[in-house]
């Protein structure tokens, strides 16, 4: 179990190492911004890079057909 946590934790730093991007593929107006506490829902795909392009899909909430709901501000998804 420590080996497997202590692989998890240097993969995880590699990734998060890699430069984030984001795009909006729905443009949504809103009346206020979002804040801390505020509970939202989202739709992503995660790709591995792969020479500086977009590699293999590790995973996605499209798939699911179930968007990701959290609360903003608690830390429990990537920045960015």
């Amino acid at each position: 179990m420590r080996f497997s946590t202590l692989a998890l934790l240097a993969f995880t730093s590699s990734v998060l190492a890699a430069e984030v991007k984001v795009e909006v593929t729905k443009a949504v107006e809103c009346d206020r911004k979002t804040k801390k506490g505020d509970t939202i829902s989202v739709h992503y795909r995660g790709n591995l890079e792969e020479d500086g392009k977009v590699g293999k899909e590790f995973d996605a909430s499209y798939n699911r057909g179930q968007p990701l709901s959290f609360e903003v501000g608690k830390g429990r998804v990537i920045k960015g």
